[in-house]
């Protein structure tokens, strides 16, 4: 006799056909059906050929039968639901009014408590172990729940739903009815991946440190995050939704969730949504353990991990900081209150990261996903303080402890480059920016990408090179109140007491015309700091750019200046021009020293205390040895 003869002979009472089953539903009944993925569709058939009517059906994102019924008489089938979005054809007239707006965490409690009463559940579940405990598999989420609060609970038995591990399980006592039905479980496509999602994936995983504890909101970023990933070690799971690119990670050494505080080496999740590969990855698999949402998502328990990083996706952004979640930039789902949920633990845990990720630019329309304000309709998922990062294939911003005005800089750095000027007239004209503000396109995308590099410099210091960012207002400030009267007076030639907005934003704002302007930041990302700056600028009529430097003292000796003279150097010479120029007091020892050592023959003009330096790319002291 096999196992599944055992299991039938020992709930040979529950077991019914699904026509009988469904004459248990009683008309004006609320019911919870198993979601998307794990949708029972043999016991909603079943429904459909019934008599019943008047019925409410709850789902926690709409799977493709249960959506049918509902788009169709609307005296049998209704739908209510905790995300908009999901599996269902776009020309469906399911709409925002059905949505119930709590966080994920929340939903369980509201079951219990019977705020949202279910009369009957009916949620697909495994074959039963040796115990004859069934497993709800891919959907623990807040069927758990459902199953604990209803009044009746019909459990569709399928052979080919998984067995998960953790807190999965349903005693056989508390299934009312059983039904047996063999059913592909639903799967869900690859998306493809372009290169601007390529390119936030980049940025991402940037912002990924090693020992780090993942959360990736369902969507192709954890897939497209994967090339970026392969270095990085002792990476662990805890997260909603466990999807297909995951396994990829576990089984690359990637991810062995060995810093986890709690669950150490266990990936976290509440349900499964991919692939049969996927499916097949997770049945009787020790590594993965799905718990129900209000445990696995109350911020408390997310904060517990240290260095928690939740990634998600984003339909909007506005200037200040404030989210708007929705679909047309990856698959997504808006009004995902877990999302939320990471958030928020990843702010409350040590030294954990909120990180929001969108394209520039709407996929279909072409706007801009970086607005001044959202319309009417627009659902704020995320507030200001719940997000540490927006990244677009722009850049990352980084909006922790900023004033609304750094913020709205910051965001229109990472807009489009189409939208940026008049993102900023909006910022203005609603008072989030100074109204003298300015910002211009100060150079090309792809020169940023490429002057963007991590450098060690002499005596290991470990510092960031990049062009510099109209939002850099502030650590330029603070650079120049860190120097000495006498380095102020080198750079400036005069004792220059301040520097204020309008003198500041001259620095930050150089146009690529105009010259070029590069930093040297060091520290961790949420208290960076500019050590070191240096710029050419471009005279109409004169060959030679002047160049400037500004180096933090605390750092001087350590090579910063000449690195980056010889950065200026490479982007000078491939912009076509011939040399430079530099006028430096002949007190300044140690930046005269800085041009004596280039390898360029150099020509003085000295006046009363200072000297001007002058440089051709092409004339090289080495030539006039030879000679």
């Amino acid at each position: 006799m096999n196992q599944i003869t055992r299991w039938q002979e020992k709930f040979a009472s529950k077991l019914v056909p699904p026509a009988e089953v469904a004459r248990k539903v009683k008309n004006g009944d609320r019911i919870y059906v198993g979601s998307m993925c794990s949708e029972p569709k043999t016991i909603l058939a079943a429904l459909e050929q019934s008599y019943v009517e008047d019925v409410e059906m709850l789902q926690f994102i709409r799977g493709t039968e249960a959506s049918r019924l509902a788009a169709g008489d609307w005296g049998r089938f209704r739908m209510k639901t905790f995300c908009v979005g999901g599996a269902s054809d776009e020309s469906d007239s399911m709409s925002e009014y059905n949505y119930i707006p709590l966080y994920h965490s929340q939903i369980p409690a509201f079951f219990r408590n019977r705020r949202i009463p279910i009369d009957v559940a009916i949620v697909q579940v495994s074959e039963p172990d040796r115990f004859g405990r069934f497993s709800l598999g891919i959907s623990v989420d807040f069927s758990a729940a459902a199953v604990e609060s209803a009044r009746m609970v019909i459990a569709q038995v399928n052979p080919l739903m998984p067995r998960t591990l953790g807190d999965s399980f349903i005693a056989g006592d508390r299934i009312d009815y059983l039904v047996e039905a063999t059913e592909p479980l639903g799967e869900l496509p690859e998306e493809p991946l372009g290169e601007t999602e390529r390119t936030i994936s980049a940025y991402v995983s940037d912002l990924i440190e090693d020992g780090s504890i993942l959360q990736f909101g369902f969507a192709g970023i954890s897939r497209g995050l994967m090339d970026f990933l392969k270095d990085h070690r002792r990476l662990g799971i805890h997260t909603e939704i466990f999807t297909d690119p995951l396994i990829d990670l576990i089984e690359s050494g990637v991810v062995d969730n060995s810093t986890k505080n709690l669950y150490r080496g266990k990936s976290l999740a509440t349900s499964c949504m991919g692939t049969r590969r996927l499916y097949d990855y997770v049945h009787d698999n020790p590594l993965i353990e799905l718990y129900p949402a209000d445990t696995l998502l109350n911020p408390a328990f997310i904060a517990q991990n240290d260095r928690m990083v939740a990634v998600n996706l984003a339909m909007q952004v506005d200037l200040r900081g404030q989210i708007r979640q929705g679909t047309p930039n990856w698959t997504a789902f808006e009004g995902s209150g877990g999302d939320s949920d990471f958030m928020r633990g990843a702010t409350l845990s040590r030294d954990g990261r909120s990180i929001i990720c969108l394209r520039s630019s709407s996929l279909k329309s072409g706007r801009s996903t970086i607005v001044p304000t959202f319309g009417p309709k627009a659902a704020v998922m995320m507030n200001r303080g719940e997000v540490n990062y927006v990244v677009t294939e722009y850049g990352i911003a980084y909006l922790g402890g900023k004033c609304i005005r750094d913020r709205a800089m910051a965001m229109i750095e990472i807009a489009h480059p189409d939208h940026r000027e008049e993102l900023m007239k909006s910022a203005r004209e609603s008072g989030y920016v100074y109204p003298d503000q300015v910002y211009y396109r100060i150079c090309s995308p792809e020169l940023r990408r490429r002057i963007r590099t991590d450098r060690i410099f002499k005596g290991g210091i470990k510092g960031h090179v990049r062009v510099i960012k109209s939002s850099d207002e502030t650590m330029l400030r603070d650079l120049f109140y860190n120097l000495s009267e006498e380095s102020v007076y080198f750079r400036y030639f005069s004792a220059r007491r301040s520097m204020p907005h309008r003198n500041l934003q001259q620095y930050v704002n150089v146009v690529e015309e105009d010259g070029l302007s590069m930093v040297v930041t060091m520290g961790p990302r949420e208290d960076r700091k500019i050590i070191a700056e240096a710029r050419y600028m471009i005279t109409p009529g004169d060959p030679y750019p002047d160049v400037a430097f500004m180096v933090d003292e605390n750092y001087r000796g350590h090579g910063l200046a000449s690195a980056l003279l010889r950065y200026l150097e490479e982007i000078g010479k491939e912009r076509g021009i011939l040399g430079f120029r530099a006028e430096v007091l002949l007190s300044n020892r140690p930046m005269i020293k800085v041009f004596e050592k280039l390898p360029y023959v150099l020509h003085r003009n000295s006046m009363e205390d200072m000297v001007s330096l002058t440089w051709r790319f092409d004339e090289f002291k080495s030539d006039r040895k030879e000679s």
